[in-house]
């Protein structure tokens, strides 16, 4: 299993698979081929037919602003993964083919080979580690800290403060997100009801910062994958909640390191993709990742992390990906505000009931998760065919 820092990612949004994932492949074109005289970009499946919404077209123009590219969206023709892209590459040297799959999370599959891929952990279920941490008497951060380079913790320092400034920065915004869909920032008015009630209702605070963060990401702005752009929101949101409840810095800094190995987890056994798995694999993940955060900021053992994980994706089953028009908006935005509090529910649950109760491991429920999601119709996984996003929007 990798090391968590292949999980947070810090780059624009809005989607880190249909953004910057395809960002990152242009990044490997450009490195790996000199003397370019021409670029033909094939989009297939998810990535063809919402990528315009996603800004695909965007990022790949940009980053081959120097060259002659041709961008090809084809919504018909069957591949092995719905963010499959094929790059024709033309040099002096003759014409080269590349197939790179954006699997998720702003990670890459090229020729087979995840491309920040390094084996970091010995074991890869949560089962097995909570065996390890057993009989080592450790704490999960304490598996993390073992495993990771010596440099984690300030790495994940760094992602904290990028997430808490993705919330200041969302509060900038004004007006409309960009797009057809012409829809309202809210973040700020939010805020206001919040600042304006009394007792302050962390609830509110917490809804504030999720639509923040995720009306960023809907502008391209800067945020942290976590696992995904689409669900960026919540985890920052949360670290609010604990705030509000006085948890020391520290601790949530241990507390994301949990979280991260969570989403680790997640992505080596099933998916954090929306095009592959549904919203279940971005929003649903982020929700075990962020209850996992809470239940151990707020002294949660082992035991009763994993149970708040498993509680939290076992509630988010089947939760389809299905934005309107391709745009990481409706039902994005507030998706993210309702899970953030769906995560502190959850977390409160495992924290105040008995662990012999729980009878699902969370393993068992990634693995119903992932079997969902490839049973799932396509319409369903970020296509904008099905489901929500046919409504029509002026």
């Amino acid at each position: 299993m990798n090391s968590i820092k292949t999980l947070f990612k810090i780059g624009n949004g809005p989607s880190s698979s249909h953004t910057m994932g395809p960002s990152y492949a242009c990044d490997y074109i450009l490195n790996k081929y000199k003397h370019i005289k021409k670029i033909e970009v094939n989009l297939f499946q998810s990535l063809a037919l919402t990528g315009k919404g996603h800004l695909t077209d965007y990022i790949i123009k940009l980053k081959f602003k120097d060259y002659n590219c041709k961008i090809i969206f084809n919504k018909t023709k069957k591949v092995s993964h719905p963010n499959y892209m094929v790059f024709k590459v033309e040099t002096d040297e003759g014409i080269f083919e590349e197939n790179i799959i954006s699997i998720g999370g702003g990670s890459l599959l090229i020729n087979g080979k995840i491309d920040d891929e390094k084996d970091v952990y010995p074991i890869k279920h949560l089962s097995e580690i909570l065996t390890f941490c057993k009989e080592n008497n450790f704490s999960l951060t304490d598996f993390v800290k073992k495993y990771e380079d010596e440099d984690i913790f300030s790495f994940i320092e760094n992602i904290y403060d990028k997430m808490k400034n993705s919330i200041v920065e969302g509060y900038k915004l004004g007006g409309y997100l960009p797009g057809e869909l012409h829809v309202n920032r809210k973040a700020k008015e939010l805020y206001t009801s919040y600042l304006n009630s009394e007792p302050k209702d962390y609830r509110l605070l917490v809804i504030a910062n999720a639509f923040s963060v995720s009306e960023l990401n809907a502008s391209g702005g800067v945020v942290v994958t976590a696992p995904t752009c689409g669900s960026c929101g919540i985890i920052p949101s949360v670290i609010s909640f604990l705030e509000f409840k006085g948890v020391e810095k520290e601790k949530i800094l241990n507390g994301l390191l949990v979280a991260g190995l969570i989403g680790m987890i997640a992505k080596t056994n099933a998916s954090i993709s929306g095009a592959e798995c549904g919203c279940q694999a971005e929003i649903g993940v982020a929700t075990s990742m962020a209850s996992a955060l809470i239940t151990y900021a707020l002294d949660g053992d082992n035991y009763k992390i994993a149970q708040a994980s498993e509680i939290a994706l076992e509630h988010s089953l089947g939760l389809t990906c299905d934005p309107i028009k391709g745009y990481v908006q409706i039902p994005c935005i507030e998706r993210n505000a309702v899970f953030a509090l769906k995560a502190i529910d959850c977390s409160l649950i495992a924290l105040y009931t008995s662990s012999d109760t729980f009878k699902i491991s969370f393993d068992e429920c990634l693995k119903t998760m992932y079997e969902t999601g490839i049973d799932l119709q396509k319409g369903y996984k970020e296509t904008s065919i099905l489901g929500l996003s046919k409504i029509k929007v002026n």
